[in-house]
């Protein structure tokens, strides 16, 4: 136990928080090849134990060994509520007084402030979006014992740790978070009810590794997309999952939507233009704590900046009917309908449609915004 205590030290120790924590360990286990694989996940889970709760603990590094140890004992893994863990605390240790955490700081929607930071304290589920063969999907799921719940007719909700990849066929399902997958519903609602239905031309302006392109691409087969990003690591990853999918059309670019010559560049105009803009990750921390526990507010207007400038850009390449499609991973107004209110200020021929957080809560899944204007 007690090596497995020094390791966990030193991890605590010396993360800062500049790489993903994930990334980290992952860096610090292939240092220390002697560590099996046990030891690896019981270090894992009481360092991302520690900062799913260091951010509610008074004097965290003073009182985080009755939290670690405990956690240790009981083999606590992280898809158990660490509310367990918090309940073994001294109450005196506890900070509880969810409300006046982010002071001045107002969230999206009618969501709690209250709800939220305690959704922090357990980690989401797994989520599948099924494109084919839901029944095979579903008997192999059974086949293999593994429990799921189904919140809608192609998502598969499963518990955190299940390795899909020797059990499913890979082009049957892709890993999306229940949210994510929803994003696009009221955009694809508008499309649907148009007729005749034609193919579309898109610009995915932040594409990252091509998760709304598959779930553009799975819905309008047909539409012509262009992906762009900053990130060539990113735009090769996505490549590989269009060809994957079977995904013809899709096209790739470096691009920083950010800089308007650049968008300038881009000649023609588009139906829609979808925008899933760099954030402060909010709505995910319940994922990645690690972000929650190095927060620094001033960053929500660093990022509101940002995303603005982004939207900016890219709405100005919607075609005169088409529509602009805005979303953030983040539960914080300034991120969210404040972006959107001062794009729709600037930009007269815009038209909100639709705008909602999208509320994981309930289903152990993230919490996205999303916003739709048409283009006059």
């Amino acid at each position: 136990m007690r090596f497995l205590q020094i390791a966990i030290e030193e991890v605590i120790d010396t993360y800062n928080g500049a790489l993903p924590l994930s990334h980290f360990l992952k860096s610090f286990f292939k240092s220390r090849p002697k560590l099996g694989s046990r030891d690896r996940r019981a270090i894992s889970d009481a360092v991302y134990s520690y900062f799913r709760i260091a951010g509610f603990v008074a004097t965290p590094k003073q009182k985080i060994w009755s939290i670690i140890n405990w956690a240790l004992e009981h083999r606590i893994i992280e898809n158990v509520p660490i509310t367990k863990i918090i309940a073994q605390l001294d109450p005196q240790v506890i900070d509880p007084d969810w409300e006046h955490r982010f002071p001045g700081i107002e969230f999206s929607g009618d969501l709690s402030k209250a709800n939220w930071f305690k959704s922090l304290l357990t980690l989401p589920r797994m989520f599948i979006r099924i494109r084919k063969n839901d029944a095979v999907i579903e008997n192999i799921l059974k086949g293999n014992n593994i429990n799921f719940q189904k919140p809608a007719a192609q998502t598969i909700s499963l518990a955190n740790g299940i390795n899909l990849a020797n059990i499913l066929p890979e082009t049957h399902y892709v890993i999306q978070d229940y949210s994510s997958q929803r994003s696009l519903h009221p955009y694809f609602e508008l499309s649907e009810s148009k007729q005749p239905q034609k193919p579309i031309n898109v610009w995915d302006t932040c594409a990252g590794a091509g998760g709304k392109m598959l779930l553009i691409k799975d819905h309008l087969k047909e539409s012509n997309i262009l992906c762009t990003d900053i990130r060539p690591g990113s735009l090769h990853n996505l490549r590989e999952r269009a060809q994957l999918y079977g995904h013809k059309q899709v096209k790739t670019r470096l691009l920083d939507a950010s800089k308007a010559e650049q968008v300038d560049h881009l000649k023609e105009t588009f139906d829609l233009v979808l925008s899933d803009v760099p954030c402060t990750g909010s709505g995910t921390w319940a994922r990645t704590p690690e972000q929650f526990y190095f927060f620094e507010t001033q960053n929500i207007q660093k990022f509101s900046t940002l995303q603005y400038t982004i939207a900016n850009n890219a709405c100005k390449k919607v075609r005169s009917g088409g529509h602009y499609v805005y979303i953030t991973c983040s539960v914080f107004k300034a991120e969210n309908e404040m972006v959107v209110a001062q794009l729709l200020l600037n930009n007269p021929a815009l038209t909100l449609i639709h705008q909602e957080l999208i509320n994981g809560i309930a289903d152990q899944a993230d919490c996205m915004f999303v916003a739709v204007m048409q283009a006059g």
